[in-house]
């Protein structure tokens, strides 16, 4: 620790020549009353702003929670409907399923495949007559060659009205 004495501060004589405080000139005092009505309504518009603001603020977080709550409830309405369309296209498809298990199923063979099929049937027909007329008259070989043609039946008059 430095000691200090008395001899290491310096002294002024300087004083300062200007008044250290100012009179008022104009002597009015403001009305105290007055002042204390004006603080009165400024703090009261300021609670009435506050209030303002604090009700504008209920309603906007008011109108955010409906808005969410809307949003919430079509949400849940499209998982409803959702999950009711999933059901009804089931049941549409298991509706479809039987009836189409119920149709013959010729209609799903195509045409050409149904004339084929026509055609293949027609040949075994022929052959079925054909084996059946050989074993009654105990033929062989082509049946085309061993037929003996036949004359016409004699022409009647109600024919020639039906071809005319």
């Amino acid at each position: 620790v430095k000691p200090y004495s008395a001899d290491n501060f310096s002294v002024t004589r300087y004083h300062i020549s200007e008044p250290y405080v100012d009179r008022e000139i104009d002597g009015e005092q403001p009305d105290a009353r007055l002042a204390a009505e004006e603080e009165g309504k400024r703090l009261e518009e300021l609670h009435r702003e506050a209030d303002r603001e604090r009700r504008e603020q209920l309603e906007k977080a008011h109108l955010r929670g409906s808005r969410a709550l809307k949003k919430v409830h079509l949400a849940q309405d499209r998982e409803r409907l959702l999950k009711e369309l999933e059901q009804m296209q089931n049941m549409d498809r298991m509706r479809r399923r039987q009836i189409v298990a119920q149709m013959p199923p010729q209609l799903f063979v195509p045409a050409y495949k149904r004339m084929e099929i026509k055609e293949e049937w027609q040949r075994e027909l022929e052959f079925a007559f054909e084996d059946m007329y050989r074993k009654d008259r105990k033929m062989k070989g082509d049946l085309i060659l061993q037929f003996e043609p036949q004359p016409l039946p004699a022409p009647s008059d109600r024919s020639q009205d039906n071809d005319l």
